[in-house]
């Protein structure tokens, strides 16, 4: 496939999940299913009650939000601490789970941005140390993506498969992976340190990038070895976040079925504990017909979105580890006809 984490493609008939008849659930183990939504404009939510009202009464049916992804920027602990801890009680009052949520890529390579990322993590456990119950994130959930942008390029070499990388390229991504797996697995273990959840929204494609698995060179007892990524971040995390955007169900549904098979294939052999693996659906404009809801005419409704969330989960609910579904994000949600 062309490089493209919002990718558009399908998938041929042998690989599509079939829909014919909705998978059983399995007699134990199953993952209650989540709704979650990302929540990017926390400043002005801060400010607008009104558009709170709003948000707490969509989190209602027929959506049932039971998670909440809320943008809290470095450096805002403090500034803003007393209206983020109104703001969880607020969420927390119509039984919404609220995870603290920062990534950037920067938080990868740059040592003074992955430091304020670092104290901004230490600052999350303080604050929940600080507020009452009903004021405390429940976890922490990374945006922090690998593949280049117009900002930080020459890295990841994105749209090339690992066997096409030349030498030098090959050994640009693997120090770049690495880096990657460093921030994800410090992130791990810190927010872990303060008992909370962790979660990281990742690209689709981990396990099948221009045809092959992404993998990096790590050490092994025979010195290195290459390892699928997918397979290093799954035990990093609490919550495993696909972000499967497509606006065909079938399609968005296999961009999850591996990870959420992986998962739970991990978890039946008793090797882990099992990871909770959701997809994700994008509905802000501008992204591009057949990724976006917002894009896609006939589907940038907010009933067009909900009928396919059905059908995906539908579609997944065979795998133990499968966890549900996110929306992103509230404004864009808003933003969509009914």
């Amino acid at each position: 496939m062309s490089f493209s984490w919002r990718s558009g493609r399908t998938l041929p008939p042998e690989q599509a999940v079939i829909f014919s008849q909705k998978a059983s659930p399995s007699a134990s183990g199953k993952m209650q299913l989540r709704h979650a939504m990302w929540v990017w404009n926390t400043a002005q939510l801060l400010t607008d009650t009104p558009q709170v009202d709003r948000l707490v009464s969509a989190a209602g049916p027929p959506v049932n939000l039971t998670d909440i992804y809320l943008y809290v920027a470095p450096g805002w602990w403090e500034e803003k601490g007393a209206s983020i801890a109104d703001l969880n009680t607020r969420l927390h009052g119509a039984d919404i789970r609220v995870w603290a949520l920062d990534g950037d890529v920067a938080y990868i390579d740059n040592t003074t941005a992955q430091a304020t990322f670092l104290q901004s993590l230490r600052d999350l456990g303080g604050f929940n140390e600080r507020v009452p119950p009903a004021a405390r994130f429940h976890g922490f959930q990374a945006d922090i993506e690998p593949q280049d942008t117009s900002d930080h390029h020459g890295y990841f070499m994105n749209g090339m498969a690992e066997s096409k990388l030349a030498a030098p390229q090959r050994t640009s991504r693997d120090d770049h992976l690495r880096n990657w797996l460093a921030i994800l697995t410090q992130t791990s273990n810190l927010t872990r340190s303060y008992g909370l959840e962790v979660g990281a929204a990742l690209p689709f494609w981990l396990h099948d990038y221009e045809g092959e698995t992404l993998t990096v060179s790590v050490p092994s007892p025979n010195g290195t070895q290459r390892t699928s990524v997918m397979e290093l971040i799954m035990p990093l995390l609490d919550e495993y976040v696909v972000m499967s955007y497509n606006t065909i169900p079938t399609t968005a549904a296999n961009f999850v079925s591996e990870q959420a098979k992986y998962a739970s294939d991990q978890a039946r052999n008793g090797s882990v504990k099992m990871t909770r693996v959701l997809g994700a659906v994008e509905t802000a404009k501008g992204i591009g017909q057949g990724v976006s809801y917002g894009d896609t005419p006939g589907k940038d409704s907010r009933t067009a979105v909900l009928e396919d969330t059905n059908t995906i989960e539908s579609g997944l609910a065979r795998y133990s580890a499968f966890g549900g579904l996110a929306i992103h994000h509230w404004a864009a949600w808003e933003a969509l006809a009914p």
